[in-house]
């Protein structure tokens, strides 16, 4: 198995995986490379895929896919350097299962692989879908840096009014609003829709996008919400606990 991935597309998806977790299950398919990650606290659970078609090269000759476990460390250090025209070279071989070998710049780095039956594979959690929304990461990263802090945010999706983050405290209120017309958005008209979360909990699983991105939300009332989106090749899904 061997793939060649830009500078952009590799940073990228360390850059998802560290903010989750610092070992890694690496799936390699015919269609490309996946990975399922959870967050230390067990809230934020992350699907990142680098489709075939995302990779400058991409060879695959195996009948089943193939997993390998890593420490994104290994990976990052690799990383670190490249700059825009940069590629990262990833090659790995059942018949020397022990390595993967990683390659940019002339330089060649050969990381010992983990033992992938250790690895628990994480199911992903049901979704209620009564809402939809697509998010300008550029006023959500503005929100929800600024109450970084706070414990909780609440989420509020209604069919007329749109969708509202608000968190507040003793001293302060802080506030954000988009109609309807502005997200896309889709809701059932039966109620009003309120889910509470923990704001630096979204912010790191949203930590692959940039200001320009569209995050499809969707979600009930007091219950797991998804969220979808692509970034610099990758295709990204993932799902985040409510703050009860």
């Amino acid at each position: 198995m061997k793939m060649e991935l830009s500078a952009k597309t590799a940073k990228a998806f360390v850059k998802g995986v560290e903010n989750m977790t610092d070992m890694i299950l690496l799936s390699f398919s015919k269609g490309g490379v996946k990975t399922r990650t959870l967050n230390s606290d067990n809230t934020a659970l992350l699907d990142l895929e680098i489709p075939k078609a995302s990779a400058e090269t991409y060879d695959f000759q195996e009948d089943n896919s193939v997993e390998v476990a890593l420490l994104i460390a290994d990976v990052k250090d690799m990383t670190k350097s490249l700059v825009v025209k940069d590629t990262l070279t990833v090659e790995y071989s059942l018949d020397d299962p022990t390595w993967l070998i990683l390659s940019a710049n002339g330089v060649e780095k050969r990381v010992r692989c983990k033992n992938a039956s250790l690895l628990k594979r994480h199911k992903v959690p049901d979704t209620d879908s009564n809402w939809s929304a697509d998010l300008p990461f550029k006023q959500a990263k503005a929100f929800l840096t600024t109450c970084k802090d706070v414990s909780t945010f609440e989420i509020s999706v209604h069919h007329k009014e749109g969708i509202q983050f608000q968190a507040k405290n003793d001293d302060e209120t802080l506030t954000l609003e988009l109609s309807p017309d502005e997200v896309g958005l889709h809701a059932e008209e039966t109620q009003k829709w309120l889910t509470n979360m923990t704001p630096a909990n979204l912010l790191s699983l949203l930590s692959v996008a940039s200001a320009k991105t569209l995050i499809t939300l969707k979600g009930g009332h007091g219950s797991v919400i998804k969220a979808e989106w692509k970034e610099a090749g990758l295709i990204l899904n993932g799902w985040i606990a409510p703050r009860t």
